[in-house]
C-alpha cells in the first residue's frame, strides 16, 4: 500500500510518517499524532493512524496528544466511530486534541459529541497544557 508506513524499520521505531500524519512516541511516553492538511479523513486514514499508534505503543495503555491545529476536513463518519472501536483504543489511556480555530474545536466537539471515546478525551490551545493533562493518567510506578 502505497504511503502506508513510509518509516518502520522495527516495531520499536519512534516516528512513523503516514500520508495523513506523523505518529511519535517521546521519551515522555507520549504518542504524539501531528495530522498534516490533507483533503479528506476516511477509515483507511484512520485504520493507518491506529496501526501506527498501536505499534507505537508496544502492548502498552498511553496517553496521545492529537495535533490537530493543520486539519481543515475532520474524520469522516467511518473513521470517526472507528476510532472508538476495541481495535482503535484499547491502547489509549487518554486523549488531549491539540486545536488553534473555532473551526477546529467545533471538530473536535462533533468528535466528542457523536462519537463518544471510550477514554478520557478532552481539547487544549497548547500542547504544554495538554501533555501535564495526559500525565495525570499515567500509571504509578
Amino acid at each position: 500500500m502505497a504511503g502506508y508506513w513510509a518509516q518502520m524499520e522495527t516495531p520499536s521505531s519512534s516516528q512513523i510518517e503516514l500520508d495523513i500524519a506523523d505518529v511519535t512516541r517521546g521519551d515522555d511516553g507520549i504518542i504524539r499524532i501531528i495530522f498534516h492538511p490533507t483533503p479528506s479523513h476516511d477509515l483507511l486514514a484512520a485504520k493507518e493512524v491506529v496501526a501506527a499508534h498501536n505499534s507505537l505503543a508496544e502492548g502498552v495503555p498511553c496517553g496521545v496528544l492529537a495535533d490537530i491545529r493543520n486539519v481543515t476536513v475532520g474524520a469522516d463518519r467511518q473513521a470517526r466511530q472507528y476510532y472508538t472501536t476495541e481495535e482503535a483504543s484499547y491502547l489509549k489511556s487518554a486523549m488531549a486534541m491539540v486545536v488553534t480555530s473555532p473551526v477546529q474545536q467545533m471538530l473536535g466537539n462533533i468528535f466528542f459529541l457523536l462519537s463518544r471515546p471510550p477514554y478520557p478525551t478532552r481539547m487544549f490551545k497548547s500542547e504544554a497544557s495538554a501533555v501535564g493533562w495526559l500525565r495525570t493518567f499515567e500509571r504509578e510506578a
